[in-house]
């Protein structure tokens, strides 16, 4: 008589309480998924513009004001920032319509204190006499005129551009208040 081992009856609850939570889990982790990619599309990727307080502009908000006008604008790649022997501070760079417009900030504790900063500092300037250098010391302007405009705590150096491009820098730096 051959010897076999007595096996008690094998239980089917553990195993379909296992089965029933795996598939729980795959179920739980596409649902994850799924809402991931869903809620990843409806959001925009670019951070909030900060709000811009009444006089006291930053450089992101003068170039959506710049793009409110209707002007090709972004951020100026090569060179970042300029110098200039007539302002005291570094400008920074804007592309608008193929043409480098460096934007000098002027800060206060409030408006009105960074408007007078502005105003001291535009006082002194003679674009005919402006020179705007990299931090390195090379030339920016490249022999083209400059152009010189204020508004709210904003100096804008542009350096060329036709008259229409001038006219609608001139009229956006201007409008800031």
């Amino acid at each position: 008589m051959t010897h076999q081992a007595t096996r008690s009856p094998r239980r089917n609850g553990p195993q379909i309480l296992s089965t029933l939570l795996f598939v729980a889990a795959i179920g739980f982790a596409a649902a994850a998924v799924y809402i991931w990619y869903m809620d990843d599309a409806n959001e925009d990727d670019a951070p909030p513009v900060p709000s811009v307080e009444a006089g006291r502009y930053e450089l992101v908000n003068v170039l959506n004001a710049l793009e409110d006008a209707g002007l090709e604008a972004d951020y100026g790649r090569s060179p970042a920032t300029a110098r200039t022997d007539q302002i005291d501070r570094p400008g920074q760079n804007l592309r608008v319509e193929e043409t480098n417009v460096f934007i000098f900030i002027f800060n206060g504790a409030n408006a009105e204190e960074a408007a007078t900063a502005r105003d001291a500092a535009f006082v002194g300037i003679d674009p005919a006499t402006m020179s705007l250098t990299t931090p390195s010391g090379n030339d920016v302007s490249n022999g083209e005129p400059l152009s010189v405009y204020q508004g709210a705590n904003v100096i804008a150096v542009l350096i060329g551009g036709d008259e229409d491009v001038q006219a609608e820098v001139r009229d956006v730096i201007e409008g800031l208040s």
